[in-house]
């Protein structure tokens, strides 16, 4: 019983530690933002920033990695779709993702505006390079 205990435990954490390194696939390349099935955005990533390509828009973000599978993105340029969508008299936060699941070369994502829960965004990423 005790061998029993102790194989388990020994699995919860090695699907922990191997699921948390998938995330590390993700931190560099080009990808794609899909919402409900479609294609909404195409983005590149470094270690450093995020430039994403909403139609004619470019929006560059600095990212920070919290840990393996979350990050904080700040805006630095081209922000200017965010405020008209929440407004200018609200000032764009920054965003905090969480990779919810990872599927090959795709992920689930959670993010949400720091300091603010009534807002949650949920897509698909999927990694094209």
């Amino acid at each position: 019983m005790k061998n029993l205990v102790v194989a388990v435990i020994l699995l919860l954490f090695n699907t922990f530690v191997f699921a948390q390194s998938d995330c590390n696939l993700f931190r560099t390349g080009k990808f794609q933002c899909i919402e409900n099935g479609v294609i909404k955005t195409t983005f590149e990533r470094d270690e450093s920033f995020q430039i994403e390509r909403i139609g004619e828009k470019i929006i560059k973000l600095k990212i920070e990695w919290l840990n393996d599978c979350t990050y904080l993105l700040i805006f630095l340029e081209g922000n200017d779709a965010w405020w008209e969508a929440r407004g200018r008299n609200r000032p764009t936060r920054d965003l905090i993702v969480k990779i919810i699941n990872v599927d090959g070369n795709s992920y689930s994502q959670e993010a949400k505006f720091v300091n603010e829960d009534e807002f949650k965004y949920k897509s698909i990423i999927r990694k094209i390079e």
